[in-house]
C-alpha cells in the first residue's frame, strides 16, 4: 500500500470552546499515537478532504509530518458530527513498516459470471469487506476476486480468494463471497372470462339468497300476528 503524505502541526492542549473556535478556522484535531506517549496534533480540514477523495479505500496509510519528524501511520479513526457532518476528530496510529497490523479492505469483483452472462443467473456478493494482515508495504488497497467462472449455483468462498504475498485474511475459510443463483420467475395470473363469469354468478346466487330469507321471514310475521 502506498503511503499518501499529510502535514499535521502539533497542537497544545486546549479548552472545549477553543477546540471549536480550532474547527472554526478550518483545522480538525487529532491525536497519534504510537510505542510513546499521544501526540495532540491538527490536520487542515481541506486537506484532509481531499486526501480522502483520493484514497481507493477506508484505509489510508500516510507519510505524516509533524514538525521535522515522519511517522508512518494509519488513519485509525474519524469522528463526524451527526448533523453538520463536520469532522470532530482524528486518531492516527502510528505503525512500523516490518510489523505487521490489521486493516479491513473492499472486496472488488472482476469479470461478469458465466451463470449470469449466458444462464441469465442473478450474482449476488455476499462479502464486501474482510480483515486482512499484513507488513504496510504488503498491504492491497483493496482485494480483487475474479469471478468470471461462477456458473449458476457456485458459490466463491473465503478459501478462494487470491491474495498477494504476505497477506493473511482474517476471516472462516468457509464464509461465501460472491454466489450466483437462478433467475427469478415471476409468475402473473390473468383473470379469464369464465372466471369473471363464474364470479359473477356468485354474486347473482348470493343476492337471491338474502332474497329468499326476508321472504321465509315475512310468512313468520304474519303468523305470529
Amino acid at each position: 500500500m502506498k503511503a499518501i503524505e499529510l502535514e499535521a502541526k502539533p497542537r497544545e492542549a486546549r479548552k472545549r470552546n477553543q477546540v471549536k473556535a480550532l474547527r472554526s478556522e478550518g483545522a480538525v484535531p487529532g491525536v497519534l499515537y504510537g510505542s510513546g506517549e499521544p501526540s495532540k496534533v491538527q490536520v487542515d480540514d481541506r486537506e484532509f478532504t481531499q486526501l480522502l477523495k483520493n484514497a481507493s479505500s477506508e484505509t489510508v496509510l500516510l507519510d505524516l509530518t509533524v514538525g521535522d519528524q515522519k511517522h508512518l501511520a494509519l488513519v485509525q479513526e474519524v469522528q463526524i458530527h451527526p448533523l453538520s457532518r463536520q469532522r470532530l476528530h482524528i486518531d492516527f496510529r502510528e505503525v512500523k513498516p516490518d510489523q505487521a497490523v490489521v486493516v479491513t479492505l473492499p472486496i472488488i469483483t472482476e469479470g461478469e459470471p458465466i451463470g449470469v452472462k449466458t444462464g441469465g443467473g442473478n450474482m449476488d456478493q455476499v462479502l464486501r469487506f474482510v480483515k486482512v494482515k499484513g507488513t504496510p508495504a504488503a498491504l492491497p488497497e483493496e482485494l480483487i476476486v475474479n469471478v468470471e467462472h461462477l456458473d449458476i449455483g457456485h458459490t466463491l468462498h473465503v478459501s478462494e480468494m487470491e491474495t498477494p504475498e504476505g497477506i493473511e485474511v482474517l476471516a472462516n475459510e468457509g464464509n461465501p463471497v460472491v454466489s450466483v443463483a437462478k433467475p427469478r420467475v415471476v409468475v402473473e395470473t390473468a383473470a379469464t372470462e369464465d372466471g369473471e363469469e363464474g364470479a359473477e354468478g356468485e354474486a347473482a346466487e348470493g343476492e337471491g339468497a338474502v332474497e329468499g330469507t326476508g321472504g321465509d321471514a315475512k310468512p313468520a310475521e304474519e303468523g305470529a300476528d
